[in-house]
């Protein structure tokens, strides 16, 4: 599944599911990779940004409807809430129409939990945890268990948060719940996947810089943020090559434990018998040994007072590239801003095939294929606005991006791009109940994040209460384009000249 149908269906804010991007979409199995650089390099800025348009199919597309069906009675999905003996909150969702039992436990922490010298070690223990086995059933040995049952159990790491999650044929539920938790309480870390895992994590950082597209990306992070924040910072090779196993084992330990995750279980399963074998696999699961009585709060980093030179363009210079990336960026806002809901619907406005960014800087100048921009609104942290895209044509392309933005700031929406945006959001909504699967992940994720359960028919109705006025007031509020950052990576000998005779100042930048 991709991460956009993932968001799609976890939950109609997908800010929030960006908060676990690489844990849920990039879970990963002994021999999978893909989750390292996904998890090494995901950074805030705005999930709109990795939207791309094909030319063809974005010419072939139907305009964008404003009236829809009504959605219909939808509810919130049944499910059991079960605390074990052990503390460990969990979430059952029954589904007698499939054969199958899936199972997610997430912890907070992710990246952010990594120490200042031994960032990238959440990644690198996920991988370990998983590929190495248990104790009692090493890597290989596991493996074959798996295999042979046509199940699964993976891990992964994100920006924010880590998951362990396991999938089997019903009548084997309680066998693979059992060799989850021996991965889970056990986990074997053997010296040669912590060699493996570490040799594909500094593979990744090798080629860091290869997509010049991702280049303004975590420099915005890095310049609005800061160098060593945890919402910015990635792993330097020498503190890759540093970790060890007991690093390793310290870090599962500091962060896995049962009073701070939360297990959710979807599938065909009776509730009674499911309950029992979560205590009989899991109910003594404790904290790690020398661990504290509470579970440690989630590194965070206060956002620094920077404010850019005015008119000045950070440029990465990438010799040879025909196609600049341009980003700008400020701070944004947090999901507890009053003016997260208009701020989302301006946000469709702006975007989409029939987003105001797209009809006038793709669709009547010609600059790109590509354009996007958007709002983060993490939970416990300011996030960011970004907008941005590709072009051969910097300079007039940033122009044209500015003014459009302003224009966000300065006129009263339309009553249709209003409705527009709205239905566009609204209608969504029902792929929030596409499966029970989708429906158990988004119930564990707004109860690890403190959300209340009907978070979702909140976020609906604060969408359908926004006014034309409400966008303006929040644009004037929250965007600022002429004090915006600006990074731009480019062939600095060919960009340069064409910057600054538009009258910008040039601020040379590398990635080290």
């Amino acid at each position: 599944m991709t991460e956009e149908a993932f968001s799609l269906q976890c939950g109609i804010r997908k800010d929030i599911h960006d908060v676990f991007r690489g844990v849920l979409t990039n879970l990963t199995g002994p021999g999978m990779t893909g989750f390292l650089l996904s998890s090494m390099v995901a950074l805030t800025p705005s999930h709109a940004l990795a939207t791309s348009f094909d030319q063809a199919q974005a010419q072939a597309l139907p305009p964008i409807p404003t009236q829809f069906p009504e959605l219909g009675d939808l509810r919130l999905p049944k499910n059991e809430k079960v605390v074990l003996r052990n503390g460990l909150r969990v979430f059952l969702v029954q589904d007698p129409d499939v054969p199958l039992v899936k199972g997610t436990l997430l912890f907070r922490g992710g990246l952010r939990a990594s120490p200042t010298d031994k960032v990238g070690i959440a990644s690198i223990s996920a991988g370990v945890q998983r590929a190495g086995g248990s104790v009692a059933h090493p890597g290989a040995v596991l493996d074959e268990a798996l295999e042979q049952r046509a199940a699964l159990i993976e891990g992964g790491a994100g920006p924010e948060s880590s998951s362990l999650g396991f999938e089997c044929l019903a009548e084997d539920t309680e066998e693979i719940v059992g060799l989850f938790s021996e991965v889970l309480m056990s986990p074997a870390l053997p010296e040669d996947k912590l060699a493996l895992y570490k040799s594909q994590v500094l593979n990744v950082l090798e080629h860091l810089n290869d997509n010049p597209g991702a280049a303004p990306r975590r420099l915005l992070a890095r310049l609005l943020y800061g160098r060593d924040s945890v919402f910015a910072r990635i792993p330097m090779p020498d503190q890759v090559t540093s970790i060890t196993r007991a690093d390793v084992a310290s870090h599962l330990g500091t962060w896995q434990r049962p009073d701070a995750a939360v297990l959710g279980i979807a599938g065909d399963f009776d509730f009674a018998s499911m309950k029992a074998v979560l205590e009989r696999q899991l109910g003594g699961w404790r904290p790690a040994a020398g661990q504290p009585e509470a579970p440690p709060p989630v590194p965070n980093t206060p956002l620094p007072d920077f404010h850019p030179e005015p008119t000045s363009v950070y440029l990465v210079d990438r010799p040879g590239l025909t196609q600049a990336s341009v980003l700008v960026g400020e701070p944004g806002i947090s999901l507890a801003d009053s003016d997260s809901y208009a701020l989302d619907v301006l946000g469709d406005i702006l975007n989409s095939f029939g987003g105001r960014l797209f009809d006038q800087i793709r669709s009547r100048e010609g600059l790109t294929y590509s354009v996007s921009g958007g709002w983060d609104s993490p939970i416990d942290h300011q996030g960011l606005f970004a907008a941005g895209g590709s072009t051969a044509r910097p300079a007039e392309f940033l122009d044209q991006l500015q003014r459009v933005l302003r224009e966000a700031t300065e006129v009263l929406p339309t009553e249709e791009e209003i409705a527009s945006a709205k239905a566009e959001t609204l209608n969504s909504f029902i792929f929030n109940f596409a499966s029970t699967n989708a429906q158990m992940q988004r119930t564990i994720i707004y109860a690890l994040l403190g959300l209340p359960e009907d978070y979702l028919f909140t976020y609906k109705a604060g969408i359908e209460a926004v006014t034309a006025e409400d966008v303006l007031g929040a644009a004037q509020r929250h965007l600022h384009p002429d004090q915006q950052t600006v990074v731009i990576a480019a062939d600095m000998s060919t960009m340069q000249k064409k910057l600054e005779d538009r009258g910008r100042h040039v601020i040379p930048m590398t990635l080290d």
